[in-house]
């Protein structure tokens, strides 16, 4: 039932990348939460040193989705952000730093581990592309929103002597924009989960108190299926 949710994480072979833009960049950008990211130029690379940033995709009505969000230690979606990338917001005061592509590829012409840093970081993104057009095709409301409820429990919760503490869960409208389902949809499973004593919210955070009980509600749903 593993999958990759949208969070594109930190690589752990990026650290010589982020060196070298460090000594190579040629503008910082510090933006803080809530702010617009301008999407790099076709030949301007962005690198996140510091922060997240949630990624709006355009759909083929003109709407938009939110497909990543992307962490520190990532290369940022180049476009004019009128196609594609059309929108990216900060979810934390974050830090960019700029490169040209040819610095890019004077970076991977230094080795053979380089050149495979950089293909790491797209293969993630086309994967996830991938993976949402799959579910879209596939999966009811009900089994989108229960699979990431459980995933976000399961890949990063916290282990407490209550459960299992979310702290980074997405609002309730970045949850329904990246699986395609409405908003109330969100909402009125997390309550009723609250209900059934399953989830309890903690501030703004979310304990899972019976993870194996939401495993058996999304295995009974994709049963359905």
């Amino acid at each position: 039932m593993q999958e990759f949710l949208p969070y594109i994480e930190l690589d752990a072979n990026i650290e010589a990348f982020r060196a070298f833009c460090l000594q190579n960049c040629y503008r910082k950008e510090l933006v803080h939460k809530g702010e617009h990211v301008v999407p790099p130029e076709n030949d301007v690379c962005g690198f996140l040193h510091k922060g997240c940033l949630k990624v709006f995709f355009s759909t083929e009505n003109g709407s938009e989705r939110l497909m990543w969000f992307l962490e520190d230690g990532n290369l940022i979606p180049t476009g004019s952000g009128k196609s594609f990338c059309k929108r990216l917001v900060a979810d934390v005061d974050s830090e960019i730093l700029y490169i040209t592509f040819d610095d890019i590829y004077q970076f991977v012409l230094q080795s053979k581990e380089n050149f495979f840093t950089i293909v790491e970081q797209y293969q993630k993104r086309q994967l996830l592309c991938i993976q949402g057009q799959l579910k879209e095709i596939e999966e009811s409301s009900s089994v989108k929103i229960l699979k990431f409820l459980y995933q976000s429990a399961a890949l990063y919760g916290k282990k407490t002597k209550n459960g299992i503490l979310i702290e980074n869960l997405p609002s309730r409208v970045d949850i329904a924009s990246h699986i395609g389902v409405h908003r109330s949809n969100v909402t009125r499973y997390i309550s009723n989960l609250e209900k059934d004593g399953i989830f309890e919210k903690v501030g703004k955070k979310l304990l899972v108190k019976d993870l194996d009980r939401l495993q058996e509600l999304l295995e009974a749903e994709l049963e359905k299926e």
